[in-house]
């Protein structure tokens, strides 16, 4: 199971410029997505507050790991 369902897709730069290029066929930008990004397990993650789930909030304790 990924680690959430609205995670970034994270290309590396050259699958980036083929994916914005509007020549790329629809089915070649899929493909990429699904994929060649990058996989969860290429990143640290860290449980947070549920304030960050709203965008009406702000400041730096948004970024601090949820005890």
């Amino acid at each position: 199971v990924d680690i959430h369902d609205r995670r970034p897709v994270v290309l590396t730069p050259d699958l980036a410029r083929e994916w914005l290029d509007p020549a790329t066929p629809k089915e070649r930008a899929e493909q990429m997505v699904l994929h060649q990004g990058e996989r969860a397990e290429a990143f640290e993650w860290f449980k947070v507050d549920t304030a960050v789930g709203n965008v009406r909030n702000k400041g730096p304790g948004l970024i601090q790991p949820a005890p």
